[in-house]
């Protein structure tokens, strides 16, 4: 009898062992799922926003005679700004607390990631023979362009825009998982 008993508890605590050693592997399962498909949605949360715009620029003359007039050109431009997060700028923090099925993430502040110029055109060119257009200053004006894109995004909401998408894509991710999202980026306490 004593041998049947001390068997039966040995049984009882290598199934628990078993049963405790399976539990941690799907935790660290999931926490590794979660935080693979972190990565993968800041990656998805980039905004694009395409813009065009137009600008009347001069130069002013070299040579000032009454008979010659400043350089005057017409400008249309257009291109793409990408908003969203480089997890690799600043405090950048993932946590899952699987007593209470939540995850915590923290992101760093969203920023223009990239702008594309994809077109510049020169739509009307008027120049003198003795005032002319110089290469340096079509270079300084596709350096405004590309300002003048950045301005834009930001004036329609790019940040806000690339906030709220990596909000809606983690709770999408988390939330089917049966864990709750708590989600903060630097941009909402206003670093």
């Amino acid at each position: 009898m004593l041998i049947w008993s001390a068997t039966l508890i040995a049984l009882v605590l290598a199934t628990g062992g078993m049963i405790a050693q399976r539990t941690r592997r799907e935790i660290r399962s999931q926490e590794l799922e979660i935080l693979q498909g972190v990565r993968k949605v800041c990656k998805l949360s980039t905004v694009e926003l395409s813009l065009a715009d137009y600008a009347r620029k001069t130069v002013p003359k070299t040579i000032d005679l009454p008979f010659t007039k400043e350089p005057t050109a017409y400008l249309f431009y257009s291109g793409v700004v990408a908003a969203g997060f480089d997890v690799c700028d600043g405090a950048t923090a993932i946590t899952v607390n699987h007593a209470k099925r939540e995850v915590q993430v923290t992101l760093p502040p969203p920023r223009i990631l990239s702008i594309d110029v994809q077109r510049f055109e020169t739509i009307n060119e008027d120049t003198g023979f003795l005032n002319a257009i110089e290469p340096a200053d079509r270079n300084r004006w596709y350096g405004e362009a590309r300002a003048a894109l950045e301005r834009g995004a930001r004036a329609a909401g790019a940040l806000e825009r690339a906030d709220a998408h990596a909000r809606e894509l983690f709770a999408a991710f988390v939330e089917p998982r049966g864990y709750t999202l708590k989600y903060a980026s630097a941009a909402d306490t206003g670093r």
